[in-house]
């Protein structure tokens, strides 16, 4: 049978993935390389890895807000007035900031809105004047700033002297931003102040105006596009009007039949401007047609702005009645509610009220123009309103127009924010509200990720998972399984709704949910929220990073598991994934979600002869293959330095060692099995960081190729690693093998392997060759000459030390 192949039966898995059961196969014992203490001894005495926990940052970033704040930060942030000073009157602010955690040099800045000056400023801050485009500080403000260098327990303590020089609702702001790593830790409180003209008058907080409020006339041009991808989708008028009429009867006031004439139109266009100054149209606000009567005002007509901000109401003019006579007197009312979510202060939606144009003539087209809130502090609740609409718009939305597309009455999200709020920023579970804090709405994924969590709470019909550990709690650090789902989803839906990978807050604070594997000082698993969200990104992104993310599907696969099912932890969603038969595979979703240190078994796929090139192996790697032919196979690895072993187990679970190499140095390790005798079957290799560590090169070679006499050529490139061979041998016939290097920057090594009927020989580690050539070095010919006990097919096996180009194999 020389230089053919007889067929040989396929076997299955010697062990399956059965809880309880494990099937052991024996294995041989290898005697050790000369400098190397043995795989039975590195096994011992290498220890478990443990998983990173992350950061141990654990300061409130604002010392004024709610003790229900969701996050901590490495910088807090302390503003305090020793006293409320009227027009003329001066006080003392006192800011102090603090540290934790391995920050950059951090930037304190303190701002005086136009209102108050500067008397004497803090010590060691220099002072500039700067115009602010934010609306709710617009015009020249004050900014005394530093940069001071702050150690972990470090504190600095600021104090200087503000003057008032105008009355009016003010915002100072201290804040506190550091670079850490990559990304950027901040602390901000802020003093809400009302300036009175006279003494006696001042106090702390803004007063909210009685009635609706105001608007103004802005220009129509330059508006900001919506985000990339949002349809403009209206939320129905019908269910609006049902909220605007069932409020306005709550109040006495007339209500016109919705069958009334429509014989006159208001038209016009709402918008809001962000805290970069941007104008914006704004989508789906209410807007209420009223006509002002003598003895209380009757609501008309309702609808809600379009995809523009612009709104086209038609309404009966003919319904004056005694005493009031002619047609009827209009004025149009904006409110930050419809039937699907709500931006309210002190328990009412914000609402925003026009002059009123008296007898509007019957037929008429009444054109109010493009109009906002007067007062720019509310600038900030209208864009968390179009926070909101940004979310909603994003929901898919196959059955109805709910948030959970299984409700039959829709859920409306109730957003909490006032201008001097300092009660946020999170999501309660007993009122189903969300809360934000005065400038939350300046980060929409703040606004977002607290919407994020009342959405799950709807889709899970208010049996939300119990999130230990998670109040305050850390993007980067180690929490819960709970805590790090829940919080972890709440991350991957703005990331989603804004196709952005960061993570902002208001303060500048920011973290990029991307690009952090293993070791970069992040909690590890599943336990660590930013984990869990960076592997939902990359699960749904196509944007893949370097080195097991290899996968992007879209949202929606996640999102229908989400309404499917009440995960409680991303294992549960893991497995719930698994059940409705979405990508779970090493090639696809589970090798992105091991990007982001979750490890589900994770068996990177080895592919014939397809090395692949990997990071030091710190936790240990997991790779996976099956044999396809009746040959020897090899997996060989390749240090680039420290010393790193091989072991390879049959079972996916790594349960059943089979065998190991564990050469020293920077020597290649490999095991060999011969399927001419072994049934076919999967085998998982583990590559191990004994000492030193670094980057490796790992390659599957399957056989299907034999050596006969003669010669043949091989071609390995540098990353190629290894090579085999099966030659038929004779027994009591020797045999000489040879390899030999075509340029000098090559650099072989020759090795033969053998097994008999004993099925403890069928798999070879490296140690195991029955005969070797390693020591010519570079440029030189390897030669082994072997004469057999045993008449068998033999595996020669040629390792890559070094360089590129072919080799000539030869068998005398």
């Amino acid at each position: 049978m020389f230089g053919t192949k007889a067929t040989r039966p396929a076997r299955t898995a010697l062990a399956v993935l059965v809880p309880g059961v494990m099937v052991a196969v024996a294995s041989v014992a290898a005697p050790a390389h000369a400098a190397d203490p043995g795989e039975g001894a590195k096994a011992r005495t290498t220890p478990a890895y443990q998983p990173a926990t992350g950061d141990t940052c654990g300061l409130r970033p604002s010392a004024g807000k709610s003790t229900k704040d969701e996050m901590l930060s490495c910088l807090g942030v302390e503003a305090k007035l020793d006293r409320t000073p009227a027009v003329g009157e001066t006080a003392t602010l006192k800011v102090t900031v603090r540290a934790a955690g391995k920050i950059g040099p951090s930037d304190i800045s303190v701002t005086l809105p136009p209102e108050l000056e500067w008397v004497e400023a803090p010590a060691g801050l220099g002072v500039q004047e700067r115009r602010s485009v934010a609306p709710e500080r617009a015009g020249e403000v004050s900014v005394a700033r530093t940069t001071r260098a702050l150690r972990a327990g470090d504190s600095a303590a600021f104090s200087g002297v503000v003057r008032a020089v105008g009355a009016g609702r003010v915002q100072i702001q201290a804040r506190a931003t550091a670079p850490y790593g990559g990304d950027v830790q901040a602390g901000q409180d802020d003093v809400f102040l009302t300036i009175g003209e006279k003494p006696g008058l001042s106090r702390l907080g803004h007063a909210a105006p009685a009635g609706d409020n105001a608007t103004r006339s802005i220009p129509t041009t330059d508006r900001a596009p919506r985000p990339a991808g949002q349809k403009p989708q209206s939320v129905g008028v019908p269910s609006v009007a049902g909220e605007a009429r069932a409020e306005a009867k709550a109040k006495g006031l007339t209500v016109i039949s919705p069958q009334a004439p429509c014989d006159t139109r208001v038209v016009g266009n709402w918008s809001f401007q962000d805290q970069n100054g941007n104008w914006h149209n704004q989508m789906n606000i209410q807007v209420q047609v009223w006509d002002d009567d003598v003895f209380g005002d009757s609501l008309l007509a309702t609808g809600v702005t379009d995809g523009a901000g612009n709104y086209n109401i038609c309404f009966d003019s003919q319904v004056e009645g005694f005493p009031d006579s002619g047609t009827a007197d209009i004025y149009v009312r904006f409110i930050t509610s419809n039937s699907l979510w709500r931006v309210q202060r002190g328990g009412n939606p914000l609402s925003f009220q026009t002059g009123t144009t008296n007898d509007v003539a019957t037929g008429s087209v009444l054109n109010l123009g493009s109009l906002t809130a007067a007062d720019g502090a509310l600038q900030r609740g209208l864009h968390a309103f179009d926070s909101a609409n940004d979310a909603w718009l994003w929901i898919p939305k196959p059955n109805n127009l709910c948030w959970d597309q299984d409700d039959a009455s829709c859920r409306q999200v109730v957003v909490n924010w006032a201008p001097d709020s300092t009660d946020g920023t999170y999501y309660n579970l007993g009122s189903n509200q969300v809360h934000l804090a005065a400038d939350d709405p300046n980060s929409p994924i703040t606004v977002v990720h607290e919407i994020g969590h009342a959405v799950m709470d709807d889709l899970y019909n208010d049996n939300f998972p119990s999130a230990p550990n998670c109040n305050p709690h850390s993007v980067t650090g180690t929490s819960s399984a709970g805590c790090a789902w829940t919080e972890g989803w709440a991350e991957w839906f703005p990331a989603t709704v804004y196709n952005d990978p960061f993570f902002r807050w208001p303060s500048g604070a920011s973290v990029n949910l991307e690009n952090a594997s293993w070791g970069n000082g992040w909690g590890e698993g599943d336990t660590t929220e930013g984990r869990v969200a960076a592997a939902l990104i990359d699960i749904t992104d196509s944007t893949n990073e370097a080195t097991w993310d290899r996968y992007g599907e879209g949202p929606w696969n996640i999102w229908t598991t989400s309404r499917w099912h009440n995960s409680t932890t991303f294992a549960s969603f893991w497995a719930d994934r698994t059940a409705d038969g979405f990508n779970v595979a090493d090639s696809g979703a589970r090798a992105s979600v091991y990007q982001n240190t979750i490890d589900y078994q994770f068996r990177d796929p080895l592919g014939n002869y397809a090395p692949l090139t990997r990071p030091t192996p710190t936790p240990p790697h997991n790779f996976g293959y099956s044999t396809s032919s009746v040959y020897w196979s090899v997996v060989a690895l390749k240090p680039n330095s420290g010393d790193l072993d091989l072991q390879l187990y049959d079972d996916r679970a790594q349960g059943t060692y089979l065998s190991g190499s564990a050469a020293g140095g920077t020597t290649i390790d490999f095991v060999a099995v011969d399927s001419n005798r072994r049934a076919l079957g999967d085998y998982y290799p583990r590559v191990t960081n004994w000492s030193g560590g670094g980057g490796y090169r790992i390659e599957l070679a399957q056989g299907t190729t034999v050596l006969n006499a003669g010669s043949s050529t091989i071609t390995m490139g540098t990353n190629n690693v290894v090579t085999v061979r099966d030659t038929y041998l004779t027994a009591g016939v020797p045999v000489t093998i040879s390899v030999a290097a075509t340029n000098s920057g090559q650099d072989a090594e020759l090795f033969l392997m053998s097994s008999d009927a004993n099925s403890a020989t069928w798999i070879r580690p490296r140690s195991s060759a029955v005969a070797s050539a390693t020591a010519g070095g570079a440029g030189a010919t390897e030669t082994l000459t072997f004469t057999p006990t045993v008449s068998a097919w033999y595996g020669v096996v040629v390792v890559n030390k070094a360089g590129s180009g072919s080799y000539t194999l030869s068998r005398a």
